[in-house]
Protein backbone atom coordinates (compact mmCIF):
# COMPACT_ATOMS: atom_id res chain seq x y z
CA UNK A 1 0.00 0.00 0.00
CA UNK A 2 2.75 2.35 1.01
CA UNK A 3 4.63 1.82 -2.76
CA UNK A 4 0.85 2.20 -4.38
CA UNK A 5 0.64 5.50 -2.58
CA UNK A 6 4.51 6.56 -3.92
CA UNK A 7 3.60 5.83 -7.23
CA UNK A 8 0.89 7.80 -7.17
CA UNK A 9 2.68 10.91 -5.43
CA UNK A 10 5.23 10.28 -7.78
CA UNK A 11 3.04 10.12 -10.68
CA UNK A 12 0.74 13.37 -10.05
CA UNK A 13 3.96 15.74 -9.63
CA UNK A 14 5.18 14.50 -13.08
CA UNK A 15 1.89 14.90 -15.04
CA UNK A 16 1.84 18.42 -13.36
CA UNK A 17 5.59 19.09 -14.26
CA UNK A 18 4.58 17.59 -17.77
CA UNK A 19 1.23 18.88 -18.56
CA UNK A 20 2.96 22.65 -17.60
CA UNK A 21 5.82 21.85 -20.08
CA UNK A 22 3.05 20.44 -22.85
CA UNK A 23 0.84 23.88 -22.18
CA UNK A 24 3.94 26.17 -22.49
CA UNK A 25 5.81 24.68 -26.06
CA UNK A 26 7.47 28.64 -26.25
CA UNK A 27 8.83 28.11 -22.83
CA UNK A 28 9.67 24.36 -23.66
CA UNK A 29 11.26 25.83 -27.50
CA UNK A 30 13.37 28.69 -25.09
CA UNK A 31 14.81 26.32 -22.45
CA UNK A 32 16.02 24.58 -25.98
CA UNK A 33 17.74 27.37 -27.56
CA UNK A 34 19.24 28.79 -24.18
CA UNK A 35 21.03 25.14 -23.72
CA UNK A 36 24.75 24.58 -25.06
CA UNK A 37 25.09 23.66 -28.17
CA UNK A 38 27.05 20.01 -28.34
CA UNK A 39 29.01 18.58 -31.33
CA UNK A 40 27.22 17.07 -33.42
CA UNK A 41 27.48 13.56 -33.08
CA UNK A 42 28.61 10.69 -35.98
CA UNK A 43 24.86 9.89 -36.92
CA UNK A 44 23.22 10.73 -39.75
CA UNK A 45 20.09 10.05 -37.70
CA UNK A 46 18.19 14.11 -37.88
CA UNK A 47 17.39 15.69 -34.48
CA UNK A 48 14.06 15.53 -32.64
CA UNK A 49 11.67 18.41 -34.06
CA UNK A 50 9.72 20.45 -31.17
CA UNK A 51 6.64 18.50 -32.14
CA UNK A 52 7.91 15.29 -32.34
CA UNK A 53 9.14 16.11 -28.75
CA UNK A 54 5.62 17.70 -28.15
CA UNK A 55 4.28 14.27 -28.85
CA UNK A 56 6.54 12.22 -26.85
CA UNK A 57 5.37 14.57 -24.10
CA UNK A 58 1.62 13.70 -24.97
CA UNK A 59 2.67 10.17 -24.87
CA UNK A 60 3.88 9.98 -21.63
CA UNK A 61 1.00 12.02 -20.28
CA UNK A 62 -1.14 9.07 -21.47
CA UNK A 63 1.01 6.24 -20.57
CA UNK A 64 1.20 8.11 -17.01
CA UNK A 65 -2.91 8.82 -16.81
CA UNK A 66 -3.55 5.31 -17.51
CA UNK A 67 -1.49 3.71 -15.16
CA UNK A 68 -2.78 6.68 -12.35
CA UNK A 69 -6.21 5.46 -13.59
CA UNK A 70 -5.36 1.29 -12.92
CA UNK A 71 -3.93 2.49 -9.76
CA UNK A 72 -7.43 4.04 -8.55
CA UNK A 73 -9.02 1.18 -9.92
CA UNK A 74 -7.20 -1.39 -7.49
CA UNK A 75 -7.22 0.76 -4.68
CA UNK A 76 -11.29 1.03 -4.91
CA UNK A 77 -11.50 -2.59 -5.50
CA UNK A 78 -9.72 -3.36 -2.32
CA UNK A 79 -12.19 -2.08 -0.29
CA UNK A 80 -14.80 -4.21 0.83
CA UNK A 81 -18.59 -3.51 -0.51
CA UNK A 82 -19.20 -4.57 2.90
CA UNK A 83 -19.22 -2.51 6.02
CA UNK A 84 -20.67 -2.47 9.79
CA UNK A 85 -21.65 -0.34 12.57
CA UNK A 86 -23.30 -0.53 15.54
CA UNK A 87 -23.17 -0.48 19.16
CA UNK A 88 -23.85 -1.98 22.70
CA UNK A 89 -25.69 0.72 24.80
CA UNK A 90 -25.56 -0.04 28.72
CA UNK A 91 -27.01 1.50 31.54
CA UNK A 92 -28.28 2.50 34.81
CA UNK A 93 -31.71 4.24 36.02
CA UNK A 94 -33.41 5.18 38.73
CA UNK A 95 -37.33 5.65 39.52
CA UNK A 96 -38.41 8.32 42.00
CA UNK A 97 -41.97 7.94 42.87
CA UNK A 98 -44.87 5.35 41.36
CA UNK A 99 -42.55 2.36 41.41
CA UNK A 100 -41.49 3.57 38.10
CA UNK A 101 -45.16 4.08 36.80
CA UNK A 102 -45.98 6.79 34.55
CA UNK A 103 -49.93 6.55 35.29
CA UNK A 104 -52.44 6.39 37.84
CA UNK A 105 -55.99 5.54 38.05
CA UNK A 106 -59.00 7.66 38.61
CA UNK A 107 -61.48 5.81 40.39
CA UNK A 108 -63.36 5.90 43.55
CA UNK A 109 -66.51 7.43 44.26
CA UNK A 110 -68.00 10.02 41.42
CA UNK A 111 -67.53 13.06 43.82
CA UNK A 112 -63.89 12.01 44.20
CA UNK A 113 -63.00 11.85 40.55
CA UNK A 114 -60.27 13.75 38.78
CA UNK A 115 -62.98 13.34 35.87
CA UNK A 116 -66.26 12.07 36.14
CA UNK A 117 -66.90 13.09 32.90
CA UNK A 118 -65.61 10.07 31.55
CA UNK A 119 -67.67 7.52 33.96
CA UNK A 120 -69.08 5.99 30.89
CA UNK A 121 -65.20 3.86 30.64
CA UNK A 122 -64.76 1.00 32.89
CA UNK A 123 -61.19 1.95 33.62
CA UNK A 124 -59.88 6.15 33.39
CA UNK A 125 -56.20 6.11 33.91
CA UNK A 126 -54.25 9.32 34.53
CA UNK A 127 -50.98 10.60 32.95
CA UNK A 128 -48.43 8.96 30.77
CA UNK A 129 -48.11 5.34 30.23
CA UNK A 130 -44.63 6.01 27.88
CA UNK A 131 -43.75 9.03 30.42
CA UNK A 132 -41.05 6.94 32.68
CA UNK A 133 -38.80 6.19 29.93
CA UNK A 134 -35.51 4.77 30.55
CA UNK A 135 -32.99 4.12 27.65
CA UNK A 136 -33.25 5.66 23.86
CA UNK A 137 -35.99 2.96 23.03
CA UNK A 138 -38.23 4.46 24.84
CA UNK A 139 -38.86 1.61 27.35
CA UNK A 140 -40.12 2.51 30.71
CA UNK A 141 -39.11 1.59 34.54
CA UNK A 142 -42.75 -0.08 34.85
CA UNK A 143 -45.60 -0.02 32.61
CA UNK A 144 -48.34 -1.05 36.05
CA UNK A 145 -50.45 -3.90 36.38
CA UNK A 146 -53.68 -2.25 34.22
CA UNK A 147 -56.81 -4.17 34.99
CA UNK A 148 -57.94 -6.31 32.53
CA UNK A 149 -54.53 -6.02 30.22
CA UNK A 150 -52.44 -8.49 29.08
CA UNK A 151 -49.05 -6.27 28.50
CA UNK A 152 -45.10 -7.20 27.49
CA UNK A 153 -43.72 -5.26 30.39
CA UNK A 154 -39.93 -5.37 28.68
CA UNK A 155 -38.42 -3.98 32.11
CA UNK A 156 -40.96 -4.39 34.65
CA UNK A 157 -38.71 -3.13 37.69
CA UNK A 158 -41.61 -2.71 40.17
CA UNK A 159 -39.92 0.78 40.94
CA UNK A 160 -36.16 -0.89 42.03
CA UNK A 161 -33.39 0.16 40.62
CA UNK A 162 -30.89 -1.03 38.53
CA UNK A 163 -28.53 -1.84 36.06
CA UNK A 164 -29.71 -2.56 32.53
CA UNK A 165 -27.99 -4.10 28.81
CA UNK A 166 -30.76 -2.00 26.71
CA UNK A 167 -29.66 -3.37 23.26
CA UNK A 168 -26.78 -4.39 21.15
CA UNK A 169 -27.38 -2.88 17.86
CA UNK A 170 -25.93 -4.18 13.95
CA UNK A 171 -25.95 -2.35 11.16
CA UNK A 172 -24.49 -3.84 8.08
CA UNK A 173 -24.29 -1.81 4.70
CA UNK A 174 -23.55 -3.52 1.33
CA UNK A 175 -22.90 -1.49 -1.45
CA UNK A 176 -25.03 -3.96 -4.43
CA UNK A 177 -23.43 -1.37 -6.95
CA UNK A 178 -22.34 2.04 -8.23
CA UNK A 179 -25.98 3.40 -6.99
CA UNK A 180 -27.49 0.39 -5.41
CA UNK A 181 -27.21 0.14 -1.15
CA UNK A 182 -28.63 -2.83 1.03
CA UNK A 183 -29.13 -1.77 4.70
CA UNK A 184 -30.26 -3.25 7.49
CA UNK A 185 -30.57 -2.67 11.63
CA UNK A 186 -31.35 -5.11 14.06
CA UNK A 187 -31.64 -4.86 17.83
CA UNK A 188 -30.54 -7.74 20.17
CA UNK A 189 -32.24 -7.15 23.54
CA UNK A 190 -31.57 -9.07 26.89
CA UNK A 191 -34.56 -9.39 29.06
CA UNK A 192 -36.11 -11.45 31.95
CA UNK A 193 -37.02 -14.99 30.95
CA UNK A 194 -39.76 -16.93 32.92
CA UNK A 195 -40.97 -20.21 34.10
CA UNK A 196 -37.37 -22.03 31.90
CA UNK A 197 -37.62 -19.29 28.58
CA UNK A 198 -35.26 -16.96 27.55
CA UNK A 199 -36.60 -13.28 27.93
CA UNK A 200 -34.39 -12.22 25.25
CA UNK A 201 -35.75 -10.88 21.84
CA UNK A 202 -34.37 -9.86 18.45
CA UNK A 203 -35.81 -6.90 16.65
CA UNK A 204 -35.52 -6.18 13.24
CA UNK A 205 -36.33 -2.55 12.74
CA UNK A 206 -35.01 -1.74 9.30
CA UNK A 207 -34.07 -3.56 6.10
CA UNK A 208 -33.85 -0.86 3.12
CA UNK A 209 -32.90 -0.96 -0.36
CA UNK A 210 -31.82 2.79 -1.83
CA UNK A 211 -31.10 3.47 -5.10
CA UNK A 212 -29.57 6.56 -6.17
CA UNK A 213 -31.88 8.52 -8.85
CA UNK A 214 -29.16 10.81 -9.78
CA UNK A 215 -25.49 10.69 -10.28
CA UNK A 216 -24.89 13.78 -7.58
CA UNK A 217 -26.75 11.33 -4.62
CA UNK A 218 -29.23 13.74 -3.73
CA UNK A 219 -32.30 12.09 -5.26
CA UNK A 220 -33.03 8.44 -3.58
CA UNK A 221 -35.75 6.14 -3.91
CA UNK A 222 -35.84 3.11 -1.27
CA UNK A 223 -37.70 -0.15 -0.64
CA UNK A 224 -38.19 -2.17 2.27
CA UNK A 225 -39.28 -1.35 5.54
CA UNK A 226 -37.62 2.04 5.72
CA UNK A 227 -36.97 5.60 8.36
CA UNK A 228 -40.29 6.91 8.42
CA UNK A 229 -40.37 10.98 6.52
CA UNK A 230 -42.44 12.54 9.84
CA UNK A 231 -40.58 14.97 11.38
CA UNK A 232 -37.26 15.21 12.59
CA UNK A 233 -36.76 13.05 15.32
CA UNK A 234 -36.39 9.57 13.72
CA UNK A 235 -32.58 10.67 12.54
CA UNK A 236 -31.50 10.62 16.22
CA UNK A 237 -33.68 7.68 17.32
CA UNK A 238 -30.13 5.17 17.79
CA UNK A 239 -28.34 5.03 21.22
CA UNK A 240 -25.10 6.33 19.04
CA UNK A 241 -26.97 9.09 17.18
CA UNK A 242 -28.54 10.72 19.85
CA UNK A 243 -27.08 13.51 21.95
CA UNK A 244 -29.32 12.62 25.05
CA UNK A 245 -31.11 9.36 26.33
CA UNK A 246 -34.30 9.42 26.28
CA UNK A 247 -37.04 10.16 23.30
CA UNK A 248 -39.47 13.08 23.28
CA UNK A 249 -43.25 12.43 24.72
CA UNK A 250 -44.40 12.91 20.94
CA UNK A 251 -41.63 10.19 19.61
CA UNK A 252 -44.09 7.43 19.93
CA UNK A 253 -45.90 9.49 16.75
CA UNK A 254 -43.24 10.04 14.67
CA UNK A 255 -40.32 7.76 14.98
CA UNK A 256 -41.80 3.76 13.96
CA UNK A 257 -40.09 2.20 10.81
CA UNK A 258 -42.45 1.84 8.14
CA UNK A 259 -42.95 -1.01 5.51
CA UNK A 260 -43.28 0.51 2.10
CA UNK A 261 -41.52 2.27 -0.99
CA UNK A 262 -39.98 5.77 0.09
CA UNK A 263 -38.73 9.05 -2.12
CA UNK A 264 -36.41 11.59 -1.08
CA UNK A 265 -34.77 14.50 -2.87
CA UNK A 266 -32.25 17.75 -1.86
CA UNK A 267 -32.82 20.34 -4.91
CA UNK A 268 -31.92 24.19 -5.50
CA UNK A 269 -28.57 23.66 -4.20
CA UNK A 270 -29.80 21.18 -0.82
CA UNK A 271 -32.13 24.72 0.18
CA UNK A 272 -35.00 22.46 -0.46
CA UNK A 273 -36.03 18.91 0.81
CA UNK A 274 -38.88 16.63 -0.24
CA UNK A 275 -39.67 13.40 1.07
CA UNK A 276 -42.62 11.30 0.35
CA UNK A 277 -43.91 7.53 0.84
CA UNK A 278 -46.28 5.02 0.60
CA UNK A 279 -46.58 2.18 3.30
CA UNK A 280 -48.78 -0.06 5.17
CA UNK A 281 -48.29 1.78 8.33
CA UNK A 282 -48.41 5.16 10.37
CA UNK A 283 -44.73 5.95 12.13
CA UNK A 284 -46.10 5.41 15.27
CA UNK A 285 -43.48 3.12 16.63
CA UNK A 286 -44.28 -0.44 17.44
CA UNK A 287 -44.79 -0.75 21.08
CA UNK A 288 -47.65 1.49 21.17
CA UNK A 289 -51.46 0.82 20.85
CA UNK A 290 -51.35 2.57 16.84
CA UNK A 291 -48.82 0.63 15.05
CA UNK A 292 -49.08 -2.75 12.96
CA UNK A 293 -46.69 -3.56 10.18
CA UNK A 294 -48.78 -6.06 7.90
CA UNK A 295 -52.04 -4.45 6.73
CA UNK A 296 -55.52 -5.69 7.56
CA UNK A 297 -57.14 -3.10 5.14
CA UNK A 298 -56.01 -2.47 1.47
CA UNK A 299 -55.71 1.22 1.69
CA UNK A 300 -52.21 2.57 2.07
CA UNK A 301 -50.59 5.08 4.12
CA UNK A 302 -49.29 8.07 2.35
CA UNK A 303 -46.65 10.07 4.07
CA UNK A 304 -45.45 13.08 3.56
CA UNK A 305 -42.49 16.37 4.34
CA UNK A 306 -41.20 19.10 2.66
CA UNK A 307 -38.33 21.83 3.98
CA UNK A 308 -36.64 24.78 3.19
CA UNK A 309 -32.93 24.08 4.78
CA UNK A 310 -30.88 27.81 4.66
CA UNK A 311 -27.28 28.30 5.08
CA UNK A 312 -26.97 30.71 7.93
CA UNK A 313 -23.44 32.31 7.45
CA UNK A 314 -21.34 32.27 10.41
CA UNK A 315 -23.17 32.40 13.28
CA UNK A 316 -20.47 29.89 14.52
CA UNK A 317 -19.13 28.14 11.47
CA UNK A 318 -20.09 28.80 7.86
CA UNK A 319 -21.84 25.15 7.50
CA UNK A 320 -24.33 25.94 9.92
CA UNK A 321 -28.15 25.22 8.64
CA UNK A 322 -31.38 26.41 9.49
CA UNK A 323 -34.28 24.25 8.33
CA UNK A 324 -37.82 25.20 8.40
CA UNK A 325 -40.28 21.80 7.46
CA UNK A 326 -43.66 20.34 7.65
CA UNK A 327 -44.72 17.21 7.28
CA UNK A 328 -48.53 14.95 7.00
CA UNK A 329 -49.62 11.46 6.94
CA UNK A 330 -52.79 10.30 6.29
CA UNK A 331 -54.42 6.83 5.66
CA UNK A 332 -56.77 3.67 6.91
CA UNK A 333 -56.30 3.08 10.65
CA UNK A 334 -53.44 0.65 11.68
CA UNK A 335 -54.91 -2.03 13.00
CA UNK A 336 -58.50 -1.93 11.34
CA UNK A 337 -59.82 -4.36 8.98
CA UNK A 338 -62.08 -1.75 7.40
CA UNK A 339 -60.99 1.72 5.78
CA UNK A 340 -63.45 4.18 7.01
CA UNK A 341 -61.66 5.09 9.94
CA UNK A 342 -59.05 7.46 8.65
CA UNK A 343 -55.94 8.06 10.81
CA UNK A 344 -53.70 11.65 10.29
CA UNK A 345 -51.35 13.44 11.71
CA UNK A 346 -49.43 17.03 11.00
CA UNK A 347 -47.56 19.02 12.28
CA UNK A 348 -44.33 21.98 11.81
CA UNK A 349 -40.56 21.44 12.44
CA UNK A 350 -37.92 23.29 12.80
CA UNK A 351 -33.95 23.06 13.39
CA UNK A 352 -30.88 24.79 13.89
CA UNK A 353 -27.67 22.67 13.22
CA UNK A 354 -24.22 23.94 13.89
CA UNK A 355 -20.87 21.97 14.73
CA UNK A 356 -21.37 22.54 18.43
CA UNK A 357 -25.01 24.06 18.83
CA UNK A 358 -28.28 22.23 17.88
CA UNK A 359 -31.59 23.65 18.59
CA UNK A 360 -34.65 21.48 17.81
CA UNK A 361 -38.19 21.33 17.84
CA UNK A 362 -41.46 20.00 16.37
CA UNK A 363 -45.19 20.31 16.68
CA UNK A 364 -47.83 17.51 16.21
CA UNK A 365 -51.35 17.31 16.21
CA UNK A 366 -53.49 13.81 15.17
CA UNK A 367 -56.80 12.01 15.11
CA UNK A 368 -57.28 8.27 14.87
CA UNK A 369 -61.19 7.27 14.90
CA UNK A 370 -61.02 4.05 16.83
CA UNK A 371 -63.71 1.32 16.80
CA UNK A 372 -66.65 1.35 19.45
CA UNK A 373 -66.15 -2.33 19.92
CA UNK A 374 -63.17 -2.72 22.52
CA UNK A 375 -63.23 -6.53 21.23
CA UNK A 376 -62.11 -5.16 17.73
CA UNK A 377 -58.56 -3.77 19.57
CA UNK A 378 -58.40 -0.67 17.37
CA UNK A 379 -57.75 2.19 19.89
CA UNK A 380 -58.70 5.82 19.49
CA UNK A 381 -57.02 8.76 19.40
CA UNK A 382 -57.89 12.54 19.83
CA UNK A 383 -53.66 14.45 20.14
CA UNK A 384 -53.75 18.05 20.83
CA UNK A 385 -51.12 20.29 20.18
CA UNK A 386 -48.23 18.53 21.77
CA UNK A 387 -44.23 19.35 20.40
CA UNK A 388 -41.20 19.41 22.35
CA UNK A 389 -38.02 22.03 21.90
CA UNK A 390 -34.27 20.47 22.47
CA UNK A 391 -30.86 22.66 22.99
CA UNK A 392 -28.12 20.14 22.62
CA UNK A 393 -24.23 21.91 23.56
CA UNK A 394 -21.22 20.21 22.90
CA UNK A 395 -19.50 22.83 25.15
CA UNK A 396 -15.87 21.43 24.77
CA UNK A 397 -14.43 18.59 22.89
CA UNK A 398 -15.35 15.90 25.39
CA UNK A 399 -18.08 17.60 27.39
CA UNK A 400 -21.84 18.24 26.63
CA UNK A 401 -25.08 19.42 27.95
CA UNK A 402 -28.64 19.16 26.79
CA UNK A 403 -32.35 20.00 27.96
CA UNK A 404 -35.68 19.33 26.14
CA UNK A 405 -39.25 21.14 27.37
CA UNK A 406 -42.13 18.70 26.22
CA UNK A 407 -45.31 18.32 26.09
CA UNK A 408 -48.61 15.75 25.47
CA UNK A 409 -52.31 16.50 25.67
CA UNK A 410 -54.22 13.44 24.03
CA UNK A 411 -57.11 10.98 24.97
CA UNK A 412 -56.30 7.71 23.91
CA UNK A 413 -59.20 5.17 23.95
CA UNK A 414 -60.35 1.39 23.66
CA UNK A 415 -64.22 1.43 23.19
CA UNK A 416 -66.03 2.22 26.14
CA UNK A 417 -63.20 -0.05 28.00
CA UNK A 418 -60.37 1.78 28.64
CA UNK A 419 -59.45 5.44 28.20
CA UNK A 420 -56.14 7.28 29.09
CA UNK A 421 -56.25 11.31 29.71
CA UNK A 422 -52.74 12.37 29.33
CA UNK A 423 -51.86 16.07 30.22
CA UNK A 424 -48.45 16.07 30.88
CA UNK A 425 -45.88 18.40 30.36
CA UNK A 426 -41.81 16.55 30.87
CA UNK A 427 -38.66 18.29 31.52
CA UNK A 428 -35.44 16.57 30.68
CA UNK A 429 -31.98 17.68 31.61
CA UNK A 430 -28.58 15.85 30.95
CA UNK A 431 -25.00 15.69 30.11
CA UNK A 432 -22.30 13.69 28.15
CA UNK A 433 -18.99 13.01 27.92
CA UNK A 434 -17.29 11.79 24.96
CA UNK A 435 -14.39 9.44 26.32
CA UNK A 436 -13.15 8.56 22.98
CA UNK A 437 -14.37 8.30 19.07
CA UNK A 438 -16.08 4.90 20.29
CA UNK A 439 -17.29 5.46 24.07
CA UNK A 440 -19.51 8.22 25.24
CA UNK A 441 -21.31 8.32 28.83
CA UNK A 442 -24.52 10.26 29.47
CA UNK A 443 -26.22 10.99 32.19
CA UNK A 444 -30.22 12.70 32.41
CA UNK A 445 -33.35 13.47 34.76
CA UNK A 446 -36.83 13.38 33.88
CA UNK A 447 -39.19 15.63 35.66
CA UNK A 448 -42.96 15.14 35.15
CA UNK A 449 -45.30 17.37 35.86
CA UNK A 450 -49.01 16.48 35.49
CA UNK A 451 -51.49 19.55 34.42
CA UNK A 452 -54.80 20.45 33.53
CA UNK A 453 -56.79 18.91 36.18
CA UNK A 454 -54.52 15.96 36.63
CA UNK A 455 -53.35 15.92 40.55
CA UNK A 456 -49.34 16.14 40.28
CA UNK A 457 -47.94 13.08 41.44
CA UNK A 458 -44.22 11.35 41.69
CA UNK A 459 -42.58 9.97 38.40
CA UNK A 460 -39.51 11.04 37.81
CA UNK A 461 -36.77 9.16 36.37
CA UNK A 462 -32.59 9.28 36.95
CA UNK A 463 -30.96 7.62 34.11
CA UNK A 464 -27.44 7.09 32.38
CA UNK A 465 -25.86 5.22 29.23
CA UNK A 466 -22.77 4.00 28.05
CA UNK A 467 -22.48 3.21 24.80
CA UNK A 468 -19.74 2.17 23.14
CA UNK A 469 -20.24 2.25 18.77
CA UNK A 470 -18.09 0.76 15.93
Amino acid sequence: MNVDKQFRKHAIATLTALGALAASPALAQEERSSAPSLPEAASEEPAATGSDRMQTLEERLGELNERLRESEEARLKSVSPLSWNGYVDFGYFVPLGNNGVGWIRDDGPMDQRQFPQYFNYSWTFLGDILGTAINTRGEVADLGDAPDAVRFDSVDSDGAAGFILNEINLRPRFQLSDRAILRASVNFVPRNGSDFALGDFVEADLGELEYLLTADGKTSLFVGKTLPVFGIEYKDRKSDQRFGITPSLIARYTTGPQLGIKLRSKLANDWLVLAASVTNNSSTIEMFHFYREIDRNNDPFLNGRVAVSLPVGRLFRNDDRLEFGFSGEWGAQDRATDTAGKMWFLGPDLQYLGVNLAIKGQLIEGRSPGNPDPMAGVWGLHLNLSGYLEVDWQVLAHFGIYARIENRDALVTLGDQRIYVTKERRFTAGLRVVVNPHVVVKGEYLHNDEYGGINEFDNDIATSSLVLFF
